[in-house]
């Protein structure tokens, strides 16, 4: 009788013909018993595996071993076994040949997992939370991977599933509760988790305080280092809690700090004032739009308070000012000279009383100008002004932007004047810094530095690293910038550890620390974090020295639609590139809502999906609607505040509210707190408005309200999307890869729009609407427009032709003059027509209609209109300029001889025709 194994074969010899088959029969019984009862094993060990458990992706190579050795005898004969053993041992081989590789039948593995639990707990599911869980909230529950993200939309029960997921771990034993971490963002969120979770707990009859799973990642960090330290959590806390982790406190101490430093030395003062502006290159744009965009939302104001429209300008007028030069900006050089020149010509500064004019050009060494500028036109104009100072007599002190380049604006500048008889009177050290002071620098340099201290502590980086950072996002005078904000974290530093102590930072860097250095060792086996989308970087590398924990399963819950805290660190990446940063991992998305209604869902959905880093989703609600509850209204009032007029339309569609909805709550929420505590005073409850809320669009996130108001939709300085720079460090220093125009802007206009639960109204300014306004003017919004303002033939009769992006706005303080909405990024200018009310361009030397085309000359002076006026003695016409105001300072007494073949066709106060 031969026996085949895997080494060979076994011959046994001697053996009866009577003998043999009972023998080859007992033989072969017992193989096919042992093999059976193998089976058995690994099949059962298999199920518990993978159908008892999440089948988790950190555990398929092990789940695999299990079952390799039997199948891959099985494959290798499996004819043979179907001879020798039953039926269902077969057929369970053949089973576990088909999983076979584990990593192919994963997910099929993990569906007839998921599908066991979501059966056998549905009670469970049908009565944690006051609607029962929809089936992807029961899915985001049930899923355990090593890593799961449950993207949640606006609206679609987040915080059920947080508050679900964290009682199931518990009842299902899957980990006792001193395994289970949940980590809000906030305290706000960590406090609404307790709470909600007591209040559905009790009401589902279900015993356990998860108030102890649930904290912020502060207080978690302040626990593991209070044991790393050996301290009672109290005790901890009396002690090393600096008052420094406090808003007022932290300024207060930057403020001190901050006016130490500049006065240590005359090379912090210069460091400190170079970092105050956005030093602009204009050369670097590489078109109009660049240039223009790159200009949206800056003021340059000189150390002396003139404010200038341009960085080197700037660096001259201050340079004057610390030089004891009196200077005018922009002066009308016609009146200087006593003269008409013929045009319109303001030199960029002049030397108070005397005839030295000084005009920085923006060429390079080979005559080059920045994009959207005309290179032939620019340099002949150069040569005019040139030529023009000579034959009048005046002055010329001549600056380049190549000088700038070189580092020799100032050089150059000094030499020029001193050569025309400047005597430069440098004033002192305490002057300047005074100057510093009275402009408010030093007051706005503190909340920045605020920011950008935290944004190098998130960020967990120093010294050149700072630099580094700066550099590759190509801001000018990175040295200087880093000098600051290193300076200032060392100091920082050093006075936390003087006085042994920790700010919030600390909690989450220090607690990382020792983690890292094993002081700490993490025995959690579930961690959920709540808001995911706003994570930093220092509380993501908190988080992956806390999931090193044996066996641990990572929960992520958030909406990137929805992440709109970059500027204090959030890294959207972290969401949107998940898979990159961690690996494989089970995703659920929660796509219907209970909150707002279809139109809502669709409108700010298409809006916030336009940006391809987003996620794509598509919301369900629970509520749907037959036509649009998103409304376009203007704000053109009799009022001319632009807010007060706002607020009066806000005001008069609130009462037709109230008429067919007394109950109705009503949320107004804008993108600045002036325009916030405007509305409150307006709305207070005392004048009979009730249940309202008012709200920034930041502070607005969680909550709702059945009509809202979004307000503050304009372009400018205090426009949405904002056009501020002024977080441009700390955009450096915190770089992201999401790149799309207003990114985060546009974010917050979803969390704005999807407060609202049954109408959204838009009031916004025809006049400089905002660009997301532009945008949902397209059909595909369906977007209910109250206003004949916005039709395309009154926006184009207003949109700037220059920058095409722009709309011509008032004026401000300046009389019947419009200017592009754009600010320093288009410096148009327009007046209104007089033949069809629309807006005229001013050009060189005339003005052009928009709408109509009619065209009608320039004072050559001030380039205001010109009009007629009458002789009072004889009553004869003649022309002069609109902006006559007497003996007024800013008069313009421009005065010429009308065309006598228009002395029939013109009257009295008419513009003058071009032709």
């Amino acid at each position: 009788m031969e026996i085949t194994t895997n080494t060979g074969i076994i011959a046994v010899s001697g053996l009866s013909h009577l003998r043999a088959t009972p023998q080859f029969n007992a033989i072969n019984f017992t193989i096919k018993s042992i093999i059976e009862t193998k089976i058995r094993n690994t099949y059962s060990k298999f199920s518990k595996a993978v159908v008892g458990e999440y089948l988790r992706e950190s555990k398929i190579t092990e789940v695999q071993s299990i079952i390799e050795p039997m199948v891959r005898l099985f494959n290798k004969n499996s004819e043979s076994w179907s001879s020798h053993i039953s039926q269902d041992h077969f057929d369970r081989m053949k089973k576990l040949s088909e999983l076979s590789p584990v990593s192919k039948s994963a997910d099929s593995l993990r569906a007839i997992h998921t599908s066991r639990v979501l059966k056998g707990r549905e009670a469970f599911y049908d009565s944690i939370e006051s609607n029962p869980l929809t089936p992807e909230q029961r899915l985001s529950v049930v899923q355990h991977d090593d890593y799961n993200m449950v993207l949640a939309a606006a609206g679609t029960g987040k915080t059920s599933v947080m508050v679900a997921k964290t009682t199931d771990i518990l009842e299902r034993s899957l980990a006792k509760p001193d395994k289970v971490m949940v980590l809000a963002y906030g305290r706000e969120a960590a406090k609404e988790l307790k709470n909600r979770s007591k209040e559905r707990l009790k009401k589902a009859n279900i015993s356990y305080d998860l108030d102890k799973q649930i904290s912020t990642f502060h207080s978690r960090g302040y626990q593991i280092i209070a044991k790393a330290q050996k301290m009672s959590v109290e005790e901890f806390k009396k002690l090393r809690m600096s008052r420094l982790r406090k808003d007022g406190p932290r300024k207060e101490f930057i403020n001190n700090w901050l006016v130490t430093f500049i006065e240590d030395n005359e090379e912090n003062l210069n460091a400190f004032i170079e970092t105050v502006y956005y030093a602009y290159n204009p050369f670097l744009s590489e078109s109009e739009e660049a240039h223009q965009e790159a200009l949206k939302g800056k003021k340059y104001i000189t150390l002396n308070g003139v404010e200038v429209k341009g960085y080197q300008e700037v660096l001259i007028g201050n340079w004057l000012f610390k030089n004891g030069i009196n200077y005018k900006y922009e002066p009308n050089y016609a009146n200087e000279v006593g003269k008409d020149i013929g045009f319109p010509y303001h030199p960029d500064f002049q030397v108070r009383d005397t005839n030295i004019f000084i005009e920085h050009f923006g060429i390079d060494k080979d005559g080059n100008t920045r994009a959207g500028i005309n290179k032939i036109k620019y340099n002949q104009q150069i040569k005019e002004k040139i030529a023009l100072h000579k034959v009048m007599g005046t002055r010329l002190v001549k600056t380049f932007h190549y000088n700038w380049c070189d580092d020799e604006l100032e050089s150059v500048l000094e030499k020029q004047l001193i050569d025309y008889g400047v005597k430069l009177n440098p004033i002192s050290k305490e002057q300047i810094i005074a100057a510093v002071t009275q402009q408010d620098f030093i007051k706005n340099a503190v909340k920045e530095l605020s920011a950008t201290l935290a944004a190098v502590r998130s960020e967990a980086i120093e010294g050149y690293k700072i630099q580094s950072r700066l550099e590759k996002a190509g801001v000018q005078n990175a040295k200087s910038h880093m000098l600051l904000i290193e300076s200032l974290r060392q100091a920082y530093v050093a006075e936390l550890r003087s006085r042994n102590q920790i700010d919030y930072d600390d909690m989450i860097l220090l607690a990382t620390d020792y983690l890292r250095d094993g002081m700490f060792e993490p025995k959690w086996k579930y961690i959920l974090v709540d808001e995911f989308q706003d994570i930093s970087v220092s509380r993501w590398n908190f988080l992956l020295e806390l999931i090193k924990a044996k066996d641990c399963s990572l929960t992520v819950v958030g909406d990137d639609w929805q992440a709109i805290y970059a500027f204090t660190g959030g890294k959207l990446e972290y969401t949107t590139r998940f898979k990159y940063k961690l690996g494989n991992h089970a995703l659920a998305m929660l796509q219907k809502t209970f909150r707002y209604n279809n139109s809502i869902a669709d409108t700010a959905g298409k809006f916030v999906m336009k940006n391809p880093e987003q996620y794509k989703k598509d919301i369900v609600t629970h509520t749907q609607v037959n036509s649009s509850e998103m409304y376009l209204m203007d704000n053109q009032d009799e009022e001319k505040d632009p807010i007060q007029a706002t607020l009066n339309v806000v005001e008069k569609t609130i009462l037709g509210i109230y008429r067919k909805d007394p109950q109705a709550s009503i949320g107004i929420l804008t993108r600045y707190n002036k325009t916030k505590n405007a509305a409150k005073e307006r709305f207070g409850k005392h004048h009979g408005f009730n249940n309202m809320d008012f709200w920034t669009l930041h502070g607005s996130k969680g909550l709702e309200a059945d009509y809202c108001f979004i307000l503050d939709l304009n372009q400018g300085f205090f426009g949405f999307p904002t056009e501020r720079k002024d977080n441009e460090i700390v955009s450096a220093l915190m770089p992201t890869i999401d790149v799309y125009p207003h990114a985060e802007e546009r974010r917050l206009f979803y969390v704005a729009i999807t407060r609202a639960k049954k109408r959204c109204y838009l009031i916004a300014d025809p006049k400089e609407p905002s660009e997301f306004v532009l945008e949902l003017l397209d059909s595909e919004y369906h977007l209910n427009i109250i206003s004949e303002h916005f039709t395309p033939e009154k926006l184009d009769a207003r949109k700037c032709p220059k920058c095409k992006t722009g709309y011509m706005k008032p004026k401000r303080g300046v009389w019947e003059v419009y200017e592009c909405s754009t600010g320093l990024g288009c410096l148009t200018e327009a007046v209104g027509c007089d033949d069809c009310n629309g807006i005229a361009i001013k050009k060189d030397k005339y003005g052009e209609c928009i709408s109509c085309k009619s065209r009608f000359q320039l004072c050559p002076n001030c380039k205001a209109p010109k009009v007629v006026r009458a002789n009072k003695k004889n009553r004869r016409l003649f022309v002069a300029c609109s902006s006559f105001r007497g003996n007024e300072d800013k008069s313009c007494k421009f005065m010429g001889s009308l065309n006598p073949r228009l002395q029939q066709r013109l009257k009295e106060k008419d513009r003058v025709p071009l032709n």
